[in-house]
């Protein structure tokens, strides 16, 4: 008897514990926020760059962008989301060695991406 209260009682901890820790999928709103959101930091990091904003500030932006390419959540999406990624992370590279022309160069190159996400997904959806 002990033992099938052992039985017991490890399978509704392992139900409770799994429930606990599902993740929801996000909803279309969610991930086509998500992109909308990376996309204008992208777009605003490029136009203070462009108006030649300090270093530090772009670098937050870039990083704030990378951020939010984090609720980009769909399967289809993930190679060409990290992908965009690594261009941010060039551009904050780039800018941290205060080099102007290579950040500029990826900043256009992550914008282009990020519209490509944001095209991909509306026509899946």
């Amino acid at each position: 008897m002990n033992t099938v209260k052992k039985i017991l009682a490890t399978l509704v901890m392992t139900a409770m514990t799994s429930s606990a820790f599902a993740v929801a999928n996000p909803s279309y709103e969610d991930v086509r926020d998500a992109i909308d959101n990376t996309l204008a930091k992208v777009e605003e990091a490029k136009a203070a760059l462009d108006n030649g904003a300090n270093n530090e500030v772009v670098i937050d932006m870039v990083s704030d962008a990378r951020q939010l390419q984090k609720d980009i959540a769909n399967n289809v999406l993930d190679v060409k989301r990290n992908q965009a990624s690594n261009v941010l992370k060039q551009a904050r590279t780039a800018l941290s060695n205060n080099e102007q022309e290579p950040a500029k160069e990826s900043l256009a190159d992550a914008l282009n991406r990020y519209k490509e996400i944001k095209q991909l997904y509306a026509a899946n959806h």
